[in-house]
């Protein structure tokens, strides 16, 4: 049976210990991990929770000791997947014979609220992903087209007070049958990305307010070899999009072209030369109004920055990369 392990690994991938999230007898699948600016929440998919499947989290610390194991946050089947909005995290899932479902969960790792329905689906096997920006949430899904032919990609944005906000939006469409979506926020605008008759790889941003922008693009050559599980992130000028292909086996190949909507081409050093690399407080001239976002584009407060990268942002639009060790 399938089993739940975590890696501890620095930022310049060095393994640390490996060690066991949940063993609980019936096998746990399907695992997601967010960070919530104090612990990691760590959702995943256990088939046979209280004899029934579930959807279930645990809370782990930075030093990879597991504080609760096996919360469970709702009645489900699989593809859970979940992200922090800087005050909580939303946890989705795939929920057979209804659709995708959603549950908030707090910084302790317990649900909150009740669970809801972002979008009610056909489809059997969905795979919604979730990204948050802006103070919206973006969750992006597979499901058959008006005609039952084929899978299009979908979205639907939500409210950090789980509200759906606009009516369905339709990513992709048309005769090629598109799956298995994924989502990140790059500060500016979402962007899109799916396996297309499961030989290509494809993508389109999406905007806060749930608009289309631009044209579909082709991140993958096409091929007679399938792709599969295409995933994101958004870096400093690029995102990164990886797949698995398969010739003699299956290998992992990647794309880093795609530029991102934010602001960068105008951005310059700021005025009050704060040094680019710090491992403790944050010190900086308070005279001026300088704004700290990380790279999901959230606002921070100075005094409580962990270690990561974050951009400082003055009133001029100057920008200051800035790297917190410890």
């Amino acid at each position: 049976m399938a089993d739940i392990f975590g890696v501890r690994v620095t930022p310049t991938l060095d393994t640390l210990n490996t060690f066991i999230i949940c063993n609980d007898p019936g096998g746990q699948v399907d695992p997601s991990v967010t960070f919530n600016g104090e612990n990691f929440l760590v959702v995943w998919s256990d088939p046979y929770y209280r004899r029934n499947p579930g959807i279930v989290a645990a809370l782990v610390t930075p030093q990879g000791v597991v504080i609760d194991s096996a919360i469970h946050i709702g009645d489900g089947h699989d593809y859970p997947d979940i992200v922090f909005d800087g005050s909580r995290s939303l946890v989705i899932w795939h929920e057979d014979f209804l659709g995708v479902v959603g549950r908030f969960v707090d910084n302790s790792g317990q649900p909150e609220d009740s669970s809801f329905i972002i979008s009610r689906i056909t489809g059997s096997s969905t795979m919604p992903r979730i990204a948050f920006g802006n103070s919206i949430y973006l969750v992006v899904y597979a499901d058959f087209c008006s005609t039952g032919t084929d899978l299009d990609i979908f979205g639907q944005l939500v409210s950090p007070q789980g509200q759906i906000v606009g009516s369905e939006i339709t990513i992709a469409g048309g005769t090629p049958g598109q799956s298995f979506p994924d989502v990140d926020f790059d500060g500016s605008d979402f962007f899109v990305v799916w396996q297309q008759n499961n030989n290509t790889v494809c993508g389109r941003s999406v905007s806060i307010d749930g608009l289309l922008l631009g044209d579909e693009l082709q991140i993958s050559q096409d091929t007679f070899y399938n792709r599969e599980n295409a995933a994101l992130s958004a870096g400093l000028e690029n995102y990164l999009v990886v797949w698995g292909e398969f010739h003699e086996d299956s290998d992992i190949y990647g794309n880093i072209d795609i530029s991102i909507g934010v602001e960068e081409k105008s951005v310059q050093p700021v005025g009050h030369k704060c040094p680019a690399i710090i491992s403790g407080p944050l010190i900086i001239d308070r005279s001026q109004n300088v704004i700290i976002y990380d790279v999901a584009g959230r606002q921070i407060d100075p005094d409580k920055l962990k270690p990561g990268v974050y951009f400082l942002v003055d009133d001029h639009r100057k920008a200051e990369k800035l790297v917190k060790l410890r």
